[in-house]
């Protein structure tokens, strides 16, 4: 896993806390791992109704992962986001029974964040192997 050198414990408490009231979110079992300063760490045990016909993730998965993880390191540091668009692209099929997605904020302007997410299958040895990587645009809730 990367360096979580980032992690910021008040960040995190606040995503958590918002994050329990999501119902998607409770339902997805998506878990912080770490966030602060622009960036984000989340994991997800894959579950069978999570997956395709193939026995892949499903890529609506895969996108709410990546979806989250670039609007929660958006909230970082401009507080109240939405997601305003992303883009999504597949690279491999996710096999795993884990996967971990890492967003980092690229640009931070008044109105928007431009973020980019790496999202990850990772093997039972911890071999990470990239299945998909998102660009959102993130709005700031408020911004005038």
């Amino acid at each position: 896993m990367n360096n979580l050198s980032y992690a910021d414990p008040k960040a995190e408490a606040c995503l958590r806390a918002s994050s329990q009231s999501s119902g998607f979110n409770q339902w997805s079992g998506m878990r912080l791992i770490a966030a602060g300063g622009g960036q984000v760490c989340l994991e997800l045990d894959v579950r069978e109704d999570q997956t395709q016909h193939h026995g892949f993730v499903h890529g609506g998965i895969i996108g709410a992962m990546a979806d989250t993880a670039c609007s929660w390191a958006a909230a970082t540091v401009a507080g109240d986001v939405v997601t305003a668009s992303y883009t999504l692209q597949f690279h491999a099929p996710a096999t795993t029974a884990l996967l971990c997605v890492h967003a980092a904020v690229i640009k931070q302007g008044k109105r928007n964040v431009s973020v980019e997410a790496r999202v990850l299958a990772v093997d039972d040895n911890g071999a990470e192997r990239r299945v998909a990587t998102a660009l959102a645009l993130i709005a700031v809730v408020g911004a005038g």
